[in-house]
């Protein structure tokens, strides 16, 4: 190409360059895609109309904006309320919701919604508050299990959180038959006690200690709102007495989930290993068995620590330190069954002592009080105790008359009631 050639050219493309100034410069306009690709190389490894593309999304894509989660600024649910307690969603649906002129049914099922609504419910939660109302006899919608999720659970993840409006279509009803001739019988106190003291622990559904220290709070916090809320004027009584069971039950149902996890105690496992119950299984170990099989009693012995804490040669050791010889007990020892009894009295005791030091606990059958067993806990475990609570215990009596737990199950508080209205289905 002559200079002359090479001159008209650059002419040329300084002046597209200049009248093209004006055409870039506007906002949002673009060049045609056919532009681009003729007056570019073509042997570019990424083509310029692609590059020019996605640098043009980039500047018209918006930054995307978390959506305010509608449960913000929510009290959790079971949390505390002042007598100026104010309700983020205050509006009412319906006009004097809480009139006495309205049924019993109508105000409380109103009140479970707004309840709902202006709290926060973790699943964990929501699921001990329907146990609770279910046992109580609300029935719960369709939806009541969707839960009222919030992103409690992952507070980075915009989409945990479901639907606001869907979770809050739970209904709840309390049934009303008019044509029935029984007499329904409103207590807001036996309900709160045999709940408690009773039906949450029995039915084994909940196993995390918090659960076992969020049912009171729920329950009680509930109770506390149809009180500042005037929803049962004509059971005020009632509901303050219910209240007060609430406040024993958070004291009470932690201690008896901390004392489920060390009972029945160092000292009657090592007695159900030595002598009989659940635990001498794992402590018998034929020796013509581990020869033939190869194995090592030192295996077994590190089995044994990891299933009860002690080997075979340690619960013997700490049985000699309360009784002086263990061998003089194997000869004869009496399964006296599975029995449902309370604690009638606890011995005196340090609380800042050893946690292995032993107290003497009197037991007595829950039906015949009658009938006495002397057995002997932890100072750890008696910590966590109550006179008055109750359990199911299983019991063995040595020859010298030394009675043993082999295995408790269903620690209960002590206002414990029983369920008259249980049916395995709850179970």
């Amino acid at each position: 190409m002559q200079a002359d050639e090479v001159e008209e050219v650059l002419a040329n493309v300084r002046g597209q360059v200049e009248d093209d100034d004006e055409f870039q410069n506007e906002e949002g306009s673009e060049q045609p895609e056919a532009e681009l690709s003729t007056s570019m190389p073509a042997d570019l490894s990424t083509p310029v109309s692609l590059r020019q593309g996605t640098s043009d999304e980039k500047k018209k894509k918006k930054k995307s904006k978390k959506k305010k989660s509608k449960t913000a600024g929510l009290p959790d649910a079971g949390s505390e309320m002042t007598d100026d307690y104010k309700e983020k969603y205050d509006e009412d649906v319906i006009e004097d919701p809480y009139s006495t002129d309205r049924p019993l049914g109508q105000r409380v099922e109103y009140a479970i919604w707004k309840y709902r609504k202006n709290h926060k419910f973790s699943q964990e939660k929501k699921a001990v508050f329907d146990h609770y109302l279910s046992f109580g006899g609300i029935k719960t919608g369709p939806n009541a299990f969707l839960g009222r999720a919030t992103s409690a659970d992952a507070p980075d993840d915009p989409d945990a959180e479901q639907d606001f409006d869907a979770a809050n279509a739970v209904t709840d009803i309390v049934p009303e038959d008019e044509d029935s001739d029984t007499e329904i019988i409103i207590s807001f106190s036996e309900v709160a006690q045999v709940y408690l003291g009773n039906h949450f622990v029995s039915t084994s559904r909940f196993i995390r200690l918090q659960d076992y220290i969020d049912a009171p709070l729920l329950v009680d916090a509930f109770l506390r709102y149809l009180q500042i809320r005037n929803v049962c004027p004509e059971y005020a009584e009632d509901i303050a007495k219910a209240r007060a069971i609430a406040a024993e039950a958070k004291v009470q149902l932690p201690m008896c989930k901390r004392a489920s996890g060390l009972l029945p105690g160092k000292f009657n496992i090592a007695c159900s290993m030595v002598f009989e119950g659940k635990h001498k299984a794992f402590a018998t170990i034929d020796s013509e068995w581990l020869e033939a099989a190869g194995k090592q009693s030192w295996r077994i012995d590190d089995f044994l620590s990891e299933s009860t804490g002690m080997d075979i040669s340690e619960a013997k050791k700490l049985i000699k330190s309360v009784l002086g010889s263990y061998k003089s007990t194997t000869g004869s020892v009496q399964y006296l069954g599975t029995e449902f009894v309370k604690i009638a009295t606890i011995g005196s005791f340090d609380p800042e002592s050893d946690p292995d030091h032993l107290v003497d606990v009197t037991l007595v059958e829950y039906h015949n009080p009658n009938k006495q067993h002397q057995v002997k806990f932890e100072r750890n475990i008696v910590n966590e105790l109550k006179e008055g609570m109750v359990m199911y215990a299983t019991l063995y009596q040595l020859e010298n008359g030394l009675r043993y737990v082999d295995d408790i199950s269903l620690l209960m508080p002590n206002f414990y009631m029983e369920d008259d209205c249980a049916n395995e289905e709850d179970f």
